[in-house]
């Protein structure tokens, strides 16, 4: 069995102030027509030591994929290289 990375999921804005953190939540259900719903998907954020989102990621039907999103960020992203993007957007 693998260690799973700690995720921190939390309502506190500031749980480690000497550093920035990874929040997994549940979005909220938000009702787009009579009929049409959006949210209840989970998220994550990446936040700095101050509590403000740097960035955030798209939904995922469950706790476990979102997680495995994040680890698989944490793994991979200090050695990531920035290339530039030829698409106009």
């Amino acid at each position: 069995m693998t260690s799973r990375p700690t995720v921190q999921a939390s309502a506190d804005p500031d749980p480690d102030p000497t550093g920035a953190w990874f929040e997994i939540y549940r979005a909220n259900r938000v009702k787009l027509t009579s009929i049409l719903f959006s949210g209840e998907d989970w998220r994550w954020r990446f936040r700095s030591s101050a509590g403000l989102t740097i960035t955030s990621g798209t939904g995922f039907g469950s706790q476990r994929e979102c997680e495995a999103a994040v680890d698989a960020l944490r793994k991979s992203a200090g050695t990531a290289t920035v290339r530039a993007s030829s698409a106009q957007g």
